[in-house]
């Protein structure tokens, strides 16, 4: 982008110096850039058409845009990125600011009285040119001034109030950037030391008074920042996981690998094995109490992880137990193929949803998503063709060649003869009618609830985390980076999303069926070598061997639509393209791409349609909410 086509970029130092920085009166209590940044949005936009207001309309640009930014917080030296991206247009991010775009940050956030309008202008004008030390000290401050006015009440997050203890955490955020920026800041002091006390009190306070939303909050910043003493740390995050028995496993057992990481700080082996292996016994537990034994293998296999490279006897005897156990499990999958097939009525989120998704949480916006549209039934797609071949018989004479970006012959499909279709013409047929129905699709249903759901909620990668530790169709190993990918599907960052979640298809096809008990292995007995087989010899194979197992797992619609949207050449054949290098860079941001990685998210969540109300009740209080150690 140049400057000339970025409009908040465009106040000037005269602009921030006359501008009226009235806070509008529904944020003057909110703690939440991101929301207070939507309001001054509305007021841009009800100023927009009027040529009196042209400097100030400026200068609500930069506010609005630079204040809905999307928090990075895990990356913190790249803390702030698009809320939103779509082809060649995105939302802000901090290189859109340069030269005197960045001074008039600055002297804005100095002008402003608000601590969270004052933190953000001031930390992204530091952050820009780390010359500006003061604007660092003076967000450190602000984040700090945020946090104090949770605590006393004065500052509230609107959208953490249907959400018990999600104040703390809001709290945490702020306290989190603010000490990202005093670790930078040379010298440190005083912010870094008033941050410091205040976290540790704040702790002592919600201890006393038995908050263990904010306990968790404030000891996971000094776990992170190294705040006060490491064993004292870890003594009083283990005394809270014991006590932590109404929550979901997931909450219970982060907090005591916390605190096993918290012991390691501190150089205790025993007392980070001691928590290793509570946590895993909190997974097992829950495992146990599962009916589905899909589900209860996934949550053993987590259990087993958190016990890799521990030594000690006792623990590797559990790793034996637990793993007789999930043998146990799979074997039992038999029984319940199918599962990524069980549907879910979501009518009431799809009426609430006819004009726009207005009132709908996250996590009812997500399932929304996963539950857009159906793989197409195969039977029905070749009956739809043979008909188009008969429709069309002079056309479907004619032999056909696809090409590649070079001019190579990718695909050939001979003519089909009057009442003759061959298998090669039906297949040309059918992609062509699915290249047609991916495009209507993600135009006008997934690019839809995408934008409305980036409209209301900041989504995160931790959000997408919760579900992806959930799904079974998520190799255990795995959820973090299928987080990260499906964030970006959701934020509209396609060449990451594309390049992300392509490779994990063949991951996760190869967990799902291991936990079928499937025998996935490719044996080189001349090289006296095993591996796991890729997915196009998965796929190969299936045609002869394996295909009926994989129909019965997924379905055999899913199957076919994985095959026509990654591997077959009469397709997009993403697979390969990311494979080889061979996309060009609008290949991410076509209605193919868009479609592949929305399916990639699909398949990730339809394991869990069938837990819908169980989760619904969890994890909704959760979404929008960073995880323990974020």
């Amino acid at each position: 982008m140049t400057e000339r086509l970025i409009p908040w970029a465009q106040a000037t130092i005269e602009d921030a110096e006359a501008f009226d920085f009235a806070v509008p009166a529904v944020a003057i209590r909110e703690a939440a850039a991101h929301a207070i940044g939507l309001q001054y949005a509305h007021e841009r936009a009800a100023l927009e058409n009027d040529a009196t207001q042209v400097p100030r309309v400026r200068v609500l640009a930069l506010l609005s845009s630079a204040l809905q930014m999307l928090e990075q917080l895990h990356l913190p030296k790249a803390p702030y990125g698009p809320n939103m991206q779509m082809g060649d247009g995105r939302t802000a991010i901090p290189a859109d600011w340069q030269g005197e775009s960045v001074a008039v940050l600055e002297r804005l956030g100095q002008r402003a009285t608000h601590p969270a309008i004052r933190a953000r202008l001031l930390d992204v004008a530091w952050f820009l040119e780390r010359k500006r030390v003061q604007g660092g000290h003076g967000a450190a401050v602000a984040y700090l001034a945020i946090a104090q006015g949770l605590r006393d009440g004065t500052l509230v997050n609107a959208m953490d109030a249907e959400f018990p203890g999600a104040q703390a955490l809001t709290m945490r955020d702020a306290l989190r950037r603010g000490l990202q920026i005093c670790m930078q800041l040379r010298p440190n002091e005083p912010e870094l030391t008033a941050i410091t006390t205040f976290v540790l009190e704040v702790a002592d306070y919600f201890e006393a008074t038995e908050q263990r939303d904010g306990l968790l909050a404030m000891l996971t910043l000094a776990y992170d920042f190294e705040l006060g003493n490491s064993e004292a740390c870890a003594t009083r995050l283990e005394k809270l996981a014991e006590g932590w028995t109404e929550r979901d496993p997931h909450v219970q057992s982060d907090t005591f690998v916390l605190a096993a990481n918290a012991w390691r700080q501190a150089k205790s082996v025993e007392g980070n094995e001691r928590c290793l292996m509570q946590a895993s016994s909190i997974l097992a537990a829950h495992a146990e109490a599962i009916a589905h034994a899909l589900h209860a293998s996934h949550w053993l296999q987590q259990a087993i992880d958190l016990l890799r490279g521990l030594r000690s006897l006792k623990a590797k005897e559990r790793k034996r137990d637990l793993r007789i156990e999930l043998i146990r499990k799979q074997e039992a999958i038999d029984d319940e193929m199918g599962q990524f097939e069980e549907p879910i009525d979501l009518s009431d989120i799809i009426e609430a949803t006819a004009a726009e998704a207005e009132g709908l949480s996250l996590f009812d916006g997500l399932f929304l998503l996963a539950d857009l549209a159906h793989s197409p039934d195969p039977d029905e797609l070749a009956e739809d063709a043979r008909r188009l071949i008969a429709q069309n018989p002079l056309s479907a004479m004619l032999d056909v060649q696809q090409h590649d970006s070079d001019g190579h012959v990718r695909f050939r499909a001979s003519g089909a003869l009057p009442g003759q279709a061959l298998p090669d013409a039906l297949e040309h047929r059918i992609s062509q009618t699915e290249s047609l129905n991916r495009s209507l699709i993600v135009e006008g249903r997934i690019k839809v609830v995408i934008q409305n759901l980036s409209m209301h909620y900041p989504i995160v990668e931790d959000d997408l985390l919760l579900l992806c530790r959930e799904s079974p169709f998520v190799p255990t190993d795995l959820t973090r980076t299928y987080a990260k990918g499906l964030t970006a599907f959701l934020h509209g960052n396609m060449a990451v999303a594309l390049s992300v979640l392509t490779p994990l298809l063949e991951a996760s096809l190869i967990y799902v069926l291991k936990g079928h008990g499937v025998d996935v292995v490719r044996h080189d007995q001349e090289a006296g070598t095993q591996e796991d087989m890729s997915i196009t010899q998965l796929f190969d194979t299936l045609r002869d061997t394996l295909r009926d197992t994989l129909n019965t797992i997924f379905g055999q619609a899913i199957v076919d639509d994985i095959d026509r949207v990654f591997l077959a050449r009469s397709g997009p054949g993403l697979r390969h393209a990311v494979a080889h290098g061979t996309m060009n860079d609008g290949t991410p941001y076509s209605a193919d791409a868009r479609y592949a990685c929305w399916l990639m998210f699909r398949l990730a969540l339809l394991p869990l349609f069938g837990r819908y109300a169980e989760l619904r009740a969890i994890v909704d209080q959760r979404l929008r909410r960073h995880g323990v150690g974020s």
